[in-house]
């Protein structure tokens, strides 16, 4: 029997069946294939952790980002809210002016209609109590019939 080589536990070499037997070469060649094997799944796992590594940095940076967007976002809103709400004051200060205004011309107007209105109708009263008057002085005096 060689020295070189390893038999298999379960099968011991017999007369006239031929076993396939790996030399101590070939166990040489198969650890430095699972040596390859093994460093090649160290670097994958180096690469998964790196992986892992760089999406928690990428969600960490999006994450950051688009609360910084929606902080923007909610302080450009909030600043055109303001600038509408300044722009509704603004006009209701000024519609408010004009109706102050339009009050007290119609205040005027219907004080101007009033005094008229009483100055007519005294004026016309005043004419007919001294119509009565001048009727009745003629009619006394016998002037009229």
């Amino acid at each position: 029997m060689p020295t070189n080589t390893i038999y298999p536990a379960e099968a011991q070499p017999q007369q006239g069946a031929p076993v396939r037997c790996a030399t101590v070469e070939d166990l040489a060649r198969v650890r430095e294939r699972l040596a390859k094997v093994e460093g090649g799944h160290d670097n994958l796992r180096d690469g998964l952790s790196t992986l892992s590594v760089q999406f928690s940095e990428l969600r960490r940076d999006l994450t950051r980002s688009v609360t910084d967007t929606a902080a923007q976002t909610r302080s450009e809103i909030m600043q055109r809210v303001d600038d509408m709400t300044d722009t509704a004051t603004e006009r209701n200060s000024e519609i408010s002016g004009r109706l102050a205004r339009i009050e007290g011309g119609l205040k005027l107007t219907s004080w101007v209609t009033m005094t008229s209105i009483m100055l007519a109708t005294g004026l016309l009263g005043w004419g007919q109590i001294g119509d009565a008057v001048f009727a009745f002085c003629k009619r006394a005096l016998g002037y009229g019939p």
